[in-house]
């Protein structure tokens, strides 16, 4: 039987050539050697040949998981605008347990997440309903915590989000931006545990930096101030921000989450909910919790069902071979290590049997990753060659982190 290695070369793309394209515009021997010599073909990521609306993007998440689906995934961010259309969402356990909160103690309403259009971690339509719907059950007192983005979208787009959501909640009659930062902070993945002590701290314990308006701090953060690697600010560095009045989070309030992508949402939902959080925030403040998806195997506040939970995610690739009693590696650098992992197996984060993982620890602040292009690709590369010599796995997952991250 012939072992495979599933190389997964993340934000490698193939498109015209042109002065902006990285792929083009460097040397590259061996590919060009590939292509030229083994059959090969192109593969639609994005939009409905992956389970997305007609006209989105894809992602590494949603690579990830319809490559070890083998078959065409429903993506969350489809599933959650047709449970929004439909009210189902609203009547989850999850989700009515917070709203009941505020409505039957008179508790305030809290909501955060990324403010973007774009639908990879979230999608701020998602967020506008949610406002409404706790402003029609009487919810005045709703709080915003505002993460800009920039990556996914323009570095400098976020005062457009700002002023369409403030536009909303003038329209919903409910609601104030109460917190603003930049995802580098509340949505850490890498470990970087101080990070995520700062974005929970802002939230809980308005502790940060003190501004009037989200558009205005915004607009002074470009004006006056850097990223962390010396460049002109932009969204995803945006320091954290307390806005106006904002005194922090009282004790028993409701906290909703709206982002739907599993990775980055796991540090901060453990800062909020998990007595064993390995960083060093402020003290924890109990709430009622809410996802709106699992964004761990024993996360127990999801709005919306798991995929794996009742909805037709079985025979996946890495359950298959394991069924067959064979020998699978999964080997990546931290900031794609949950994607060989979790999300080739459905978002499940646990491994089947025979399954293995192997995580090459990131060395560079991912604010510095374009003065480190390489990554730790060579490192993943030596690790890669040392467990196919070794004999010992029929399937190895391999994921090189650096093109997506860089770019």
């Amino acid at each position: 039987m012939k072992k495979v290695v599933l190389i997964i070369r993340d934000g490698w793309g193939d498109a015209k050539a042109g002065p902006h394209n990285a792929v083009t515009n460097a040397k590259t021997p061996n590919i060009t050697k590939y292509l030229a010599e083994y059959p090969h073909t192109q593969i639609e990521a994005s939009g409905e040949q992956v389970g997305l609306p007609a006209g989105y993007m894809g992602s590494s998440e949603v690579g990830h998981l319809n490559m070890g689906a083998g078959r065409i995934v429903i993506q969350e961010l489809k599933r959650l605008k047709d449970t929004i259309e439909d009210g189902s969402l609203f009547k989850s356990a999850a989700f009515s347990a917070c709203i009941d909160n505020c409505v039957k103690n008179n508790k305030p309403l809290h909501v955060m997440g990324l403010v973007q259009d774009e639908g990879v971690h979230a999608h701020h339509d998602h967020l506008h309903a949610i406002i409404k719907y706790a402003a029609e059950k009487g919810i005045k007192d709703i709080n915003v915590h505002f993460f800009a983005d920039g990556r996914d979208t323009p570095p400098q787009s976020s005062i457009g989000y700002i002023r369409t959501l403030e536009e909303k909640m003038k329209e919903y009659g409910a609601g104030k931006i109460a917190t603003i930062q930049g995802r580098y902070y509340a949505m850490d993945r890498g470990e970087d545990w101080s990070l995520t002590d700062k974005a929970y701290d802002l939230i809980v314990h308005a502790k940060g930096l003190h501004g009037t308006t989200a558009e205005e701090v915004v607009a002074e953060d470009y004006k006056t101030m850097q990223t962390p690697d010396g460049g002109p600010m932009v969204d995803e560095y945006i320091p954290p921000t307390v806005l106006g009045d904002y005194k922090g989070m009282e004790p028993g309030s409701s906290v909703i989450f709206f982002n739907f992508r599993q990775d980055r949402a796991i540090q901060l939902t453990r800062a909020f909910i998990d007595d064993t959080y390995p960083g060093h925030r402020g003290e924890r403040v109990p709430c009622v919790y809410c996802g709106l998806t699992k964004y761990y195997d024993s996360f127990p506040y999801n709005a919306l069902p798991s995929m794996t939970d009742g909805g037709g995610m079985d025979n996946l690739l890495g359950e298959v071979i394991s069924k067959a009693g064979l020998k699978q590696l999964r080997l990546a650098e931290t900031q794609k290590f949950k994607h060989v992992t979790s999300f080739f197996n459905g978002k499940l984060l646990k491994p089947y049997p025979g399954e293995d993982r192997i995580e090459k620890k990131g060395r560079f602040d991912p604010a510095t990753f374009a003065d480190h292009p390489e990554m730790e690709a060579y490192i993943v590369k030596d690790e890669a060659i040392n467990q196919i010599n070794s004999g010992k796995y029929d399937f190895i997952v391999i994921n090189f982190a650096n093109c997506d991250m860089v770019g």
